[in-house]
């Protein structure tokens, strides 16, 4: 069986970063995300996928090319010349689909979904088309699918208010599809198969849902793509013991669930992730710097990225090769776009974005 991953998208709820980097390859625990995606498709038994790939397609390509684990898993790429939606972008990808069923995963969703337990229950039932189904503690920020006990899919709600809750199943972003579903999907036009498609599923009966209640995140904004690092850290999804730590000094505090991919360079009296924090695990990416006397707390550096001594960063994404001056603070969901400078004293919060290649000036403080 293969998969469709849909990564078109231009990741625009986690720009700045994403001007430089596409979704598909942002890092948790400083592994691109395409690699937990394919591990959570072999775990269901499949045997490749194609990559229905819009913006940035280039880099995915060229990590998937240095890949060297991937003989028993092929990986073939539809690229769209235009924007296609999520099912024109299933379709795009048919010529390389061998007309069995297949697994459609929107490509920034991490799961501990049981894929092969989906997959078996969508044979068993018969269904024309599955939709996996996970809960959600705020169901006003997503839209709602009702069940019945048979798990046909009754309706969808789209964005309720409170009054208009009756569930709090969401799209969990995982598909199984007969290869039928691609005879309804018009060709070389954007369609969305969750506006369009399924729909016209639910309307005829052919709709059938597979809740988990598996650990289920979208990585797509800086609020989640903070808490799917803290959660990749601390083990809580895709566990892997091979942490790794950095020789320093008795004054610099490391937190033990802080991920370093050396070199990196650490000055005296730093503290990085300290166990002491809540939600401070923190990933330091390739060839970051931190200076004297820094905190570095809950975040996200990538590679290159340089904290000067003083500075704070506390709850906040920095880009590749962006830079945080002496006494700077960054924190609040903020976010750092590639190759950008905070000045001296500057402090950044609630949410500020700097796109790529941006300076600001020193600032006088007094601390």
């Amino acid at each position: 069986m293969q998969a469709v991953i849909l990564v078109g998208g231009k990741g625009t709820r986690l720009r700045p970063i994403t001007y430089h980097i596409p979704k598909a390859l942002v890092p948790l625990r400083n592994e691109p995300f395409m690699s937990y995606m394919v591990k959570f498709l072999r775990s269901g038994g499949l045997d490749g996928a194609v990559l229905s790939m819009g913006y940035l397609p280039d880099p995915i390509q060229a990590y998937f090319a240095k890949r060297k684990d991937l003989d028993d898993f092929k990986i073939d790429y539809a690229v769209e010349d235009h924007p296609l939606g999520t099912a024109g972008g299933i379709k795009n990808a048919e010529k390389y689909l061998k007309g069995d069923p297949l697994v459609v995963v929107n490509g920034d969703v991490l799961s501990g979904l049981d894929l092969k337990e989906a997959i078996r229950t969508h044979q068993e039932s018969g269904a024309f088309a599955t939709i996996t189904l996970t809960s959600v503690e705020d169901p006003t920020a997503y839209g709602l699918v009702e069940v019945d006990h048979e798990m046909l899919v009754h309706r969808f709600i789209e964005k309720p208010a409170y009054d208009e809750i009756t569930t709090n199943l969401i799209n969990a972003g995982v598909y199984v599809l007969e290869p039928g579903v691609l005879d309804m999907i018009p060709k070389g036009r954007e369609v969305s198969i969750e506006r369009e498609i399924f729909p016209r599923l639910q309307e005829q009966g052919k709709l059938r849902a597979y809740v988990s209640s598996a650990y289920w995140r979208d990585i797509g904004t800086p609020r989640s793509y903070l808490a799917a690092s803290h959660d990749a850290l601390s083990g809580a999804v895709g566990a892997d013991e091979n942490f790794e730590y950095l020789s320093v000094d008795d004054s610099t505090e490391v937190g033990k669930n802080v991920k370093i991919l050396p070199p990196v360079s650490v000055a005296a009296g730093c503290r990085i992730g300290h166990r002491a924090t809540i939600g401070g695990r923190s990933s330091l990416g390739y060839g970051c710097r931190i200076g004297e006397g820094a905190v570095v707390e809950g975040s996200i550096l990538l590679d290159g990225a340089e904290v000067e001594a003083g500075a704070v960063v506390r709850g906040s994404i920095i880009g590749p090769g962006a830079r945080v001056g002496q006494r700077a603070i960054v924190r609040g969901l903020s976010v750092l776009g590639a190759e950008c400078v905070i000045g001296e004293g500057n402090i950044l919060d609630q949410g500020i974005r700097v796109n790529p290649g941006v300076v600001l000036s020193p600032r006088s403080l007094s601390f």
